[in-house]
């Protein structure tokens, strides 16, 4: 039996909640300051754990807001204007901002409370490098779609009835500190990203593939002293599409890394490397200590800064962010198991990405969901299943299976098989289903393939010119229970190496299925 008291809370509140009374409105109204209001505060009170927001927020705690403010409709050339309109769904609404701060102040009385970020596509006023024609930026604009607040409005209002207590830093001017990578849960994990890594054909392999081992550990970055040195941080995304998934709490960290007057760390330096696991490095510094996704506004399609505004009224809230990123993908339609980057943050021990081991309150996660459109980026090849990692391999010349884990969704047998000369290689694994149901296999090889799915040839190549990203999409059935799935493959003119990515019909992984070796199954023949 699951041991459910043990499990993170995630709490989940939207505008249909029948708890919000005369405030209740469908999940995709357009909905004022009062009712979020009332949604931000219905989340916060659904989570009874005892590390809800004002039982971990204490009356000395300096408290860090981090909303998402990429981009500022302060500036016309920026990405907000992307297409001649405004995008609002790129931001964290200030609504939303407003009312935690209220929450915290009616609840935990904190020292200080600061509103902190460093935007990408805009400039603070009179300071270095800003355009001396610019009059507003990013804390000073009035945001129309957001009730018109701006943030210094915002503070000024709170500081007369509270003098002092709540604050603006602009993260790309406040003082940095070199401080390398840090391990805050003694997973063993410093550093996830590698500078300079040597990076796959998106056409040829799919979107986020990196040659596992190139490149070199990053030693560390230049981090806002605010970071390193607040009591607690509050992380407060949008809901938004990515090429790699979605972008939520762990993903807003980019906006940490500033742009610096010096010169000594830019922003865009977190794309050196495989941009997933450098945001989980930033998250490094000083994980959530409290998170709250919003979707008032959100951005689905080319995100998270070409994509298309929609209403999404939820709210979700929790100690844990790697619970909060998973909710929030299952949420927007994705399946969270299908995300590198909260793989890795599970791994650093910073929460819990398994949906069946979270302990989702309020409103389920089946009431809320609404599939969000994905990201295909510029050349219609987007987000996709991260596919099976761990397979049985048999080459032409071994008498017994090994196990292969590979680091990429591209299998790469030259790394298995690195110090032989096998030619050709079998390579199976079990997907044990929780239901009967229908999927697509991805596929392509290399070289020469064939893969059968519970003894049924379902894809055959017979060329060796290379391997093309999902080149073969055939429909598949799983049974309920356990399906064999097996790959021949021989060497091609380019490599040698396979992808099978079992998946629905826009690329995203099935939910309700998991993959195993069988130790006592040592053979798996397809036909040649």
């Amino acid at each position: 039996m699951k041991d459910i008291d043990k499990f993170p809370i995630v709490a989940i509140a939207s505008s249909n909640d029948e708890k919000l009374g005369y405030l209740k409105a469908p999940v995709d109204a357009e909905v004022n300051y009062k009712q979020i209001d009332a949604i931000v505060r219905r989340a916060l009170e659904v989570d009874t754990s005892d590390k809800s927001l004002k039982n971990i927020i204490k009356p000395d705690d300096w408290v860090v807001i981090k909303p998402n403010m990429v981009t500022s409709r302060s500036n016309p050339n920026c990405s907000y204007w992307y297409k001649g309109i405004p995008h609002p769904g790129q931001v964290t609404d200030l609504r939303v901002i407003k009312s935690i701060i209220n929450y915290i102040i009616e609840n935990c009385n904190p020292r200080r409370i600061t509103i902190a970020e460093g935007g990408a596509e805009w400039k603070k006023n009179d300071e270095p490098g800003t355009p001396p024609e610019q009059t507003e930026d990013g804390w000073t604009v009035h945001w129309p779609e957001f009730e018109n607040l701006s943030y210094v409005d915002m503070v000024d209002d709170f500081n007369k009835g509270y003098p002092g207590l709540v604050d603006i830093i602009d993260l790309n001017y406040d003082d940095i500190k070199f401080v390398a990578v840090p391990d805050p849960n003694n997973s063993g994990i410093g550093a996830f990203q590698r500078v300079g890594a040597d990076r796959r054909s998106p056409e040829e392999y799919g979107r986020e593939d990196y040659v596992p081992g190139t490149g070199t550990l990053r030693k560390g970055y230049y981090i806002p002293e605010t970071i390193l040195n607040c009591d607690k941080f509050i992380s407060v995304p949008t809901m938004k599409t990515h090429l790699c998934g979605t972008t939520l709490v762990l993903k807003n960290y980019i906006g940490i890394l500033p742009n610096h007057p010096s010169g000594v760390v830019r922003k865009h330096d977190i794309h050196h490397g495989d941009v997933q696991k450098g945001f989980v490095d930033l998250a490094s510094y000083h994980p959530a200590d409290y998170s709250i996704i919003q979707g008032f506004w959100s951005t689905e399609g080319n995100g998270p800064q070409w994509g298309e505004n929609i209403r999404h009224n939820v709210v979700i809230a929790t100690a844990d962010p790697v619970a909060a990123d998973a909710v929030g993908s299952a949420v927007m339609g994705f399946n969270p198991m299908d995300m590198d980057y909260i793989r890795y943050a599970a791994r650093k021990g910073f929460g819990v990405y398994d949906l069946r081991h979270i302990n989702v309150v309020g409103k389920t996660i089946k009431e809320v969901r609404r599939k969000f459109q994905r990201a295909v980026g510029r050349k219609g090849i987007g987000f996709c299943t991260r596919g099976n990692r761990i397979w049985m391999v048999k080459g032409g010349k071994d008498t017994e299976p090994r196990m292969f884990e590979s680091e990429e969704r591209y299998i790469d047998l030259t790394i298995h098989f690195c110090h032989d000369d096998t030619t050709s290689a079998t390579a199976w694994v079990d997907i044990n289903s929780a239901r009967k149901q229908a999927g697509k296999l991805w596929a392509s090889a290399d070289g020469v393939m064939y893969i059968e799915l519970n003894g049924q040839k379902v894809v055959e190549k017979n060329t060796s010119t290379g391997h093309i990203f999902a080149e073969y999409m055939v429909d598949i059935e799983l049974k309920q229970g356990v399906n064999q799935l097996v790959v021949y493959t021989e060497k091609g003119e380019k490599g040698f190496g396979f992808t099978a990515l079992i998946c629905d019909e826009s690329g995203d992984g099935l939910f309700d299925i998991d993959y195993s070796i069988d130790p006592s199954n040592r053979e798996a023949v397809v036909p040649v």
